[in-house]
């Protein structure tokens, strides 16, 4: 039984290895620069450990995206029902600091999470469509029905855009995390994300008018 105990633990180190090796190098010289005998080499374990233990570089890159995301869209999910199954009345501002505040936690704990999540959507469409539809789906699914009871008049094709909208400025904030001109530090990335809540309060909650186009 401690045997098996030992063998797991040293199993579970050895794919940590791996998927800290991979993070670096996937952040730092992309997917297609990033082979996986240089991931092996990084993480101190011989090739056939990487093939073993996630089958493929792409496995690789979809558990070290998932290791990244899994816990924020987890807080994201919890803090939202807590939302929606309360008394009080929702409001797009709550809703918006649900789904900002585990990305800015996760940042406090790690300078990489602004940088591989910029990387998973810099990468070719074919490699990463499968990954968000598997990690972002569910969250964009139930964030845009909440916004939705916020906003009952507006028809589900507009808010889908706003919420479009909304992620592809995150995803800007995330690479580069100050205006140009300006040092960029965790700091100026945090308070981005404050003036991110304001500005996507803003754009979700503009009129439903629209005017016509020539």
């Amino acid at each position: 039984m401690m045997a098996g105990h030992a063998t797991d633990r040293s199993a579970s180190d050895t794919q940590g290895k791996i998927l800290d090796a991979a993070e670096y190098l996937f952040v730092e010289q992309g997917y297609a620069g990033t082979s996986l005998r240089a991931i092996a080499a990084r993480a101190g374990v011989n090739l056939a450990a990487t093939n073993y233990h996630f089958g493929s570089k792409k496995g690789l890159f979809a558990s070290v995206c998932h290791r990244c995301v899994q816990p924020i869209n987890k807080e994201r999910l919890f803090l939202l029902r807590q939302l929606t199954e309360s008394e009080r009345p929702l409001t797009i501002r709550s809703v918006l600091e649900s789904f900002f505040s585990p990305l800015v936690k996760a940042v406090y704990k790690s300078h990489q999470v602004p940088a591989l999540i910029g990387r998973i959507y810099a990468e070719p469409e074919s490699l990463t469509k499968p990954i968000l539809e598997q990690e972002f789906g569910e969250i964009a699914a139930r964030y845009q029905l909440a916004i939705a009871a916020v906003f009952p008049d507006v028809p589900a094709e507009e808010l889908s855009w706003r919420f479009h909208f909304m992620v592809g400025s995150m995803l800007h904030l995330l690479q580069f995390n100050a205006p140009l001109g300006t040092e960029s530090s965790r700091s100026t990335f945090i308070s981005g994300i404050d003036r991110m809540i304001d500005y996507a309060e803003a754009g979700l909650a503009q009129s439903n008018e629209r005017q016509p186009h020539d």
